[in-house]
């Protein structure tokens, strides 16, 4: 399992059109190194020169990458776009909290762990939470 040395978040900002040319690793591989991983993922599609047949799993995938690590995805269809969605990054950024817990399962068998967290407060309907999707167990032989 990765984990960085490195302290503080880690942000990742994936800019495409799209087009994979020159993948060494697979999707379903990169979605596990998200998930083990601290990083938090903000794509940027801009799929405006992409065939609609293909673009649709363009804009799933880069959602789903994105979702898992408690971040967002943005499909900008004009230049000016592009940096509302970098502004909205860096606000998104900067509003962020750390939440920590304790999880309950002794269990150390290396699985996937689903997490949920709610907001539960009066007059709360514009709050949102934004977070990754789980976490993966430690593990011990």
């Amino acid at each position: 399992m990765y984990r960085s040395n490195v302290r503080g978040r880690k942000i990742l900002v994936i800019f495409t059109d799209g087009g994979d040319t020159t993948s060494a690793i697979r999707y379903g591989d990169v979605l596990t190194l998200i998930r083990a991983s601290d990083v938090t993922v903000y794509s940027i599609g801009f799929l405006a020169n992409q065939p609609s047949t293909v673009s649709g799993e363009q804009r799933l995938r880069l959602t789903q990458l994105a979702a898992e690590s408690g971040g967002e995805a943005f499909f900008p269809s004009e230049m000016k776009q592009i940096e509302q969605a970098y502004e909205k990054i860096l606000a998104q950024i900067r509003a962020q909290y750390s939440v920590g817990y304790v999880s309950t399962n002794p269990t150390t068998d290396g699985s996937w762990r689903k997490v949920e967290i709610k907001v539960r407060r009066p007059n709360a309907k514009d709050l949102r939470v934004q977070s990754r999707k789980g976490y993966f167990a430690p593990y011990r032989k």
